[in-house]
């Protein structure tokens, strides 16, 4: 009797175990998304919080603790100490999507967008090198990208203004994905980025 009682146990709990696994399919791989990203630390450690009032938002890279309004900041004229507010790199990221943005983006599309636009570049590194880089020279200096990699970013840049879908699609980017690429590629072109 005891036998039939462990056997029948036993029975149970194999199939309630593959039931549970055949049944609650759980992606797993989202969840890289909520690691904080390595580059996004802006300040440092030695600055636990933004000492500057609401209307001005933005500190000045100094020792001097010199607060701006954010409409003073890429506006031509130099207002922090060794012109920060004025630095290339800062103002191409004010007028772009942000990196974390970005980097969501590229993981909703890492599996045609990696290797054919960024040469297998991890998501973080690219996200930030898009939101900086001037141009696609720069972001090669950054990335690494190789030859194929750098003409296929030309050709889907190309493809973007020019509103045609197809050489995106032959790179293997699914139809459904078309908006949401041309909505983040726009923006970068209109943020000053240059193929």
């Amino acid at each position: 009797m005891q036998g039939i009682l462990k056997l029948e146990l036993i029975f149970f709990l194999i199939s309630f175990i593959c039931t549970c696994l055949y049944c609650m399919k759980v992606d797993f791989t989202r969840l890289r998304q909520l690691r904080k990203p390595f580059l996004l630390n802006k300040r440092g450690d030695t600055c636990s919080s933004n000492p500057c009032p609401d209307d001005k938002p933005f500190l000045c890279k100094s020792s001097e603790k010199t607060c701006l309004a954010l409409s003073e900041v890429c506006d031509g004229t130099q207002q922090c100490p060794g012109g920060y507010d004025e630095n290339p790199r800062l103002c191409n990221a004010r007028n772009r999507p942000s990196v974390e943005d970005l980097e969501d983006f590229l993981y909703r599309n890492e599996d045609w967008m990696e290797l054919k636009l960024f040469n297998g570049a991890p998501p973080e590194i690219v996200a930030h090198a898009l939101a900086v880089s001037g141009d696609i020279d720069e972001l090669d200096r950054i990335v690494g990208l190789d030859h194929e990699s750098k003409q296929n970013l030309r050709d889907a840049l190309m493809a973007i203004e020019e509103a045609d879908e197809r050489p995106l699609t032959d790179m293997g980017m699914p139809e459904s994905e078309w908006y949401d690429v041309s909505y983040v590629f726009n923006k970068l072109l209109e943020g000053g980025f240059k193929y």
